[in-house]
């Protein structure tokens, strides 16, 4: 397990912001749960939030530097940076609108240097592309990351 910290310009900031916890391993969630893997469609929530963790995950694996950040109400899943280059994350685990954009279109007109990715849902994409940011499945990145 590792505690993420909050993206911010001023070290203050991050280290007063409590960390954001993701487990390396999706393993060990799933051998908590004497059910299985949750469902997409019987608990939308915890499946979302298990998306969430294998992505972050993922890219924590694959040697990036990975943070989150958060303004209340604005919020962005995860904030990479690395050799994949500099992204802001919004990992969507089933239907989403443009509205729910909002964190991600934000902390990129703030921060000019990172590009806005949504990671969803095969057949989704288009939602995102529609607002000019970049999308792939969650299928998709968890195989090659984000686009090159």
């Amino acid at each position: 397990m590792v505690g993420l910290m909050k993206h911010s310009g001023r070290m203050v900031r991050q280290r007063s912001a409590p960390p954001k916890l993701v487990v390396l391993n999706n393993a060990l969630l799933s051998a908590q749960r004497m059910d299985g893997l949750p469902s997409v469609n019987a608990i939308p929530e915890l499946w979302g939030r298990w998306l969430e963790n294998a992505c972050l995950a993922f890219a924590w694996n694959a040697g990036q530097q990975v943070f989150y950040w958060r303004e209340e109400p604005l919020e962005v899943d995860g904030v990479l940076q690395g050799s994949w280059g500099q992204w802001a994350i919004e990992i969507k685990g089933g239907a989403y609108g443009i509205a729910d954009l909002h964190g991600i279109l934000e902390f990129c007109r703030r921060n000019k240097d990172f590009r806005p990715l949504v990671i969803c849902q095969k057949g989704l994409e288009n939602i995102a592309r529609s607002a000019n940011v970049d999308a792939v499945s969650w299928a998709e990145f968890l195989l090659q990351g984000p686009p090159q």
